[in-house]
């Protein structure tokens, strides 16, 4: 059961934090990463999260009992509903003050456009959930799109006099965008986080602006009275978030490190020189293979939905090697059937080394 504000033990190397450094490429097909950093901060700061957006279920939530991540049983949900797998959504446990258990699911929407199944989906979610626990659920949508006419809150459908009204509690990041100094004034991480999001939106054709708005959010972490911690947890979002070309990541880091220096605040740049120190080869190399794994999973689930065992996914996971993902996500879309898989999946397993 985690506590808030701890960092997760994947992005542990030695004593220091690895910080996934992503290079922007200058082609104007270039997608930013939203998903990732988005669960990676939702992980970190749950309680935050929902302070910030939805503080009146927070003060309804006894946090002395702590919470617990169900994300195996998502994914199991998600499998079983066949509607993909979605990266950035949370199942959470959590106790009201009452002393009753209940779920909570955070339903992160990060998809740039309209998309006309999401209530439905949200409902989807939810009876899915609560018929696997029996208790009271509820779920919570953020939208992170761009389309600021587009806020759905609610699925029904009837027929014949029987009718189902789901509403679900919704908050839209653009409308923080009038704002952007008063969230960089905050002390709650995902003032930060949001203010990052939507200047990386903003700034996706001109990465000039983004080292602009990149520096200005940064350095006020410094200004905001955030912990050392908590400043080499959420820097490491924006890094994620607002990816820039090298020539500007190079120079980024040139001016983080003087400015460190003139604040006599060395966090960020020495925790990476530490990082870099201890084995960064060793966390780039954790990046890239949850990746790989992920890349499997998802063609499993489009390939197979319903047909794929649990431990076919523990497996998956099991596996160490990228050359040997590689091969399995091949099989993965070729193979005919979920036991053809399986074989191979049996036969790359017995191939991976020792560790």
């Amino acid at each position: 059961m985690r506590k808030n504000g701890t960092f997760p033990k994947a992005y542990k190397i030695g004593d220091a934090p690895f910080y996934k450094h992503i290079i922007m490429d200058n082609q104007p097909n270039h997608q930013d990463e939203y998903d990732s950093p988005w669960k990676e901060g939702i992980e970190l700061y749950f309680k935050e999260l929902m302070e910030f957006f939805f503080p009146k279920i927070a003060r309804e939530i006894d946090w002395d009992k702590g919470y617990e991540f169900l994300d195996k049983e998502l994914q199991s949900v998600v499998r079983d509903a066949e509607i993909g797998r979605r990266h950035a959504d949370k199942l959470v446990k959590v106790w009201s003050l009452e002393g009753e258990a209940f779920s909570v699911m955070i339903h992160i929407e990060v998809q740039s456009d309209k998309d006309a199944a999401f209530a439905q989906r949200m409902y989807i979610y939810n009876y899915r959930i609560f018929d696997n626990r029996h208790l009271p659920v509820t779920s919570l949508a953020i939208l992170a799109d761009e389309n600021d006419l587009w806020r759905p809150q609610t699925y029904s459908v009837e027929q014949w006099g029987c009718k189902i009204h789901f509403i679900f509690p919704m908050i839209k990041l653009n409308d923080y965008n009038k704002n952007i100094d008063g969230l960089l004034r905050e002390t709650n991480p995902f003032a930060i986080i949001t203010a990052a999001h939507l200047k990386t939106k903003a700034t996706k054709k001109d990465t000039q602006s983004r080292y602009s708005w990149r520096w200005k959010i940064t350095t006020a972490l410094y200004e905001s009275g955030f912990s050392k911690q908590d400043i080499l947890n959420i820097y490491r979002l924006i890094d994620w978030l607002m990816m820039l070309p090298e020539d500007l990541t190079k120079r980024f880091t040139e001016d983080l490190i003087k400015y460190e220096e003139e604040k006599k605040m060395p966090y960020i740049m020495s925790a990476e020189r530490i990082g870099k120190e201890k084995g960064l080869q060793q966390g780039i190399q954790h990046g890239m293979l949850t990746e790989a794994r992920e890349m499997v999973l998802e063609a499993l689930d489009a390939r197979f939905s319903k047909d794929v065992p649990e431990d076919v996914y523990e497996k998956v996971q099991a596996l160490n090697n990228r050359i040997l993902l590689k091969k399995l996500l091949r099989s993965a879309a070729q193979s005919e059937d979920i036991d053809s898989f399986k074989k191979v999946l049996q036969e790359i397993h017995s191939q991976q080394p020792e560790e």
